[in-house]
């Protein structure tokens, strides 16, 4: 399936510092619990499967571009992101596929992060198009668990 990055076919750096912010449809999402005392109003009970983000590596050493902050310079690498999707009733798993980044450089870069004081530099892996992911959920969404 496009998106689909073979283990053999990549040169895998771990990173550590992974920042993500997924945008998911609409009809995905739970309805709203007006009696929820958490900071999320959904009605979270109602889900039926758990996306995870299990594993974030660089494909290669060389940067496709940078991220300048006021206290330091993010390099944005090639990466390929790992998600694991689990039915929430049973715990079980359901699949585990990867993606590729495919988002430009500049709209990789998150609006804010921590990093170590000492760092001059930050690594951040190139992120993924929401329609990206989407395309490779929407089996599982719309069709039998």
């Amino acid at each position: 399936m496009a998106g689909d990055a073979e283990p053999d076919d990549l040169t895998q750096y771990p990173i550590r510092n992974v920042f993500t912010s997924v945008s998911l449809p609409e009809e995905w999402i739970p309805p709203e619990d007006e009696s929820a005392r958490t900071s999320t109003r959904h009605d979270v009970s109602r889900a039926q499967l758990v996306v995870c983000l299990a594993d974030v590596r660089l494909r290669s050493d060389t940067p496709i571009g940078t991220c300048d902050y006021p206290t330091v310079r993010a390099a944005v690498y090639p990466a390929v992101h790992t998600f694991e999707v689990y039915e929430a009733k049973t715990a079980r798993q359901v699949t585990r596929f990867t993606l590729r980044g495919d988002e430009r450089a500049d709209l990789s870069c998150p609006p804010y992060f921590s990093h170590d004081a000492d760092a001059d530099s930050v690594d951040i892996a190139q992120f993924f198009k929401d329609e990206t992911l989407h395309e490779r959920l929407r089996p599982l969404i719309t069709g039998p668990v």
